[in-house]
């Protein structure tokens, strides 16, 4: 090849890049050093002579191919699933290396690799796992119920801390589409049931409500005493009225909105009851 300057081998080195990236080889050493050639290229700096050698072997030879290239092929058109599990991806660019490399599979990565595989093929066909609305709201009460927790209890859950993260960053990136969300933010399937499994009871509680609205319950204020033959330890009993559907308040409890003395107020429903309670 005619003797040329770094600017024009940064050139072809793009070019080289791109048939690198198209056989499924980003993860490439080669690719790696020529996209730092080509940066320091962009910067004004010339190559060292080891660089430059490095460099005339990549343009030069071939794009290497894999030891098993059908498998190979296999393995990176799965990867290129649209809406796959980012998890899933990266296990199969690994096991894609790995073939690549010739590398031997023992027979429960062999196994393991069909199954991904096999979850590619269904996400092509049946397209991926999204939330329905309903889950997505659930998902919403799920971060908000998790407010009853302190830091050093979601540390020592680490399923639960990690489900959460996760649910949180889908619910913020879900204006740009639930796909998309769900990419992002790497979560599926497994950190939506760890969240129903963790709340069942208050996501019941909600959507099935303890106390209807329109009824009556007795509400008890500890702090006093409404006669003079009631202990100290008695709470005062009030009569709430029951105005909306129960929510999420600020420390992550199912509250109900209600009137008691003609002011509205969220109580948790725990505390309410359909009995008056009894003195002591």
């Amino acid at each position: 090849m005619a003797r040329m300057n770094d600017l024009a081998r940064a050139e072809l080195l793009k070019a080289r890049v791109a048939e690198y990236m198209a056989a499924g080889l980003d993860w490439h050493r080669n690719v790696k050093f020529a996209n730092d050639m080509i940066r320091r290229s962009a910067h004004g700096r010339n190559f060292t002579a080891g660089q430059r050698r490095w460099v005339m072997s990549i343009i030069e030879d071939a794009v290497p191919t894999s030891a098993d290239p059908v498998l190979f092929a296999k393995i990176v058109d799965a990867a290129a699933v649209e809406g796959l599990k980012v998890r899933t991806r990266d296990i199969l660019l690994d096991f894609s290396r790995k073939v690549f490399n010739g590398w031997d599979l023992s027979p429960k990565q062999e196994s393991f690799l069909e199954g991904l595989l096999g979850e590619a093929d269904n996400c092509q066909l049946n397209g991926p796992w999204l939330p329905t609305a309903p889950q997505v709201d659930d998902i919403r009460s799920c971060i908000m119920l998790a407010r009853r927790y302190s830091s050093s209890y979601l540390a020592s859950h680490p399923g639960l801390y990690k489900a959460l993260n996760k649910a949180t960053r889908f619910i913020e990136r879900i204006g740009a589409g639930e796909m998309v969300a769900a990419t992002e933010s790497r979560f599926d399937e497994w950190c939506m049931n760890k969240l129903f499994k963790q709340f069942k009871t208050p996501l019941g509680e909600l959507a099935s409500p303890k106390h209807p609205v329109g009824e009556t319950r007795f509400f008890g204020e500890a702090g006093g005493w409404c006669t003079t033959t009631q202990s100290k330890r008695d709470p005062i009993v009030h009569i709430a009225l029951v105005v909306d559907e129960p929510l999420v308040d600020e420390v992550g409890a199912v509250a109900y909105p209600v009137i008691v003395n003609g002011e509205m107020k969220n109580i948790d429903g725990r505390r309410l009851g359909k009995r008056r309670p009894r003195r002591s």
